[in-house]
């Protein structure tokens, strides 16, 4: 088994289910799941969604250093500095979340898509050294009021990045 797409009620449904060491793509969107502890433990994923439910902590997800698709987006979302170990990812989705600081995604080098729209986002300047990223979007957000994210902004258009605001 390396892929699954269903609905639980929790994540102990999910775990219920017997070893899933080797499941290298997991989708629990819309499940009104809270707690994601046991997703901790599934080292293998790659491609995790969890969009539409109710999560306020990442924490679990901070050793998941294979995953290169990470979905949260319509979520309880405020701190995001767990996320900033998962140097693989190459997509992130973190729209429609509570999110202010962005700080920790500075280093994630091989961002190639960031998605932070309809956040609490004012600075943005830690994302100016993602040398990768061709896609980022920041609509919804407070940039515009920034003028040191401005300038952010102006940069990675310049190398190329659609960049929406």
């Amino acid at each position: 088994m390396t892929s699954l797409n269903l609905t639980f009620n929790s994540i102990s449904d999910v775990t219920a289910l017997g070893d899933l060491s080797n499941l290298t793509t997991l989708d629990l969107s819309s499940n009104s799941i809270s707690d994601i502890t046991a997703l901790g433990s599934l080292s293998n994923l790659t491609t995790l969604r969890l969009t539409f439910n109710s999560i306020s902590d990442v924490t679990a997800l901070s050793d998941l250093s294979n995953l290169t698709t990470l979905d949260l987006a319509s979520n309880s979302i405020s701190d995001i500095t767990a996320l900033g170990s998962l140097s693989n990812l190459t997509t992130l989705r973190l729209t429609f979340n509570s999110i202010s600081d962005v700080t920790a995604l500075g280093g994630l080098s091989n961002l190639t898509t960031l998605e932070l729209g309809a956040n609490d986002i004012s600075d943005i300047t830690a994302l100016g050294s993602l040398s990768n990223l061709e896609r980022l979007n920041l609509g919804g957000n407070n940039v515009g009021d920034d003028p040191d994210s401005l300038q952010v902004i102006q940069t990675l258009q310049d190398r190329g990045v659609d960049v929406e605001y």
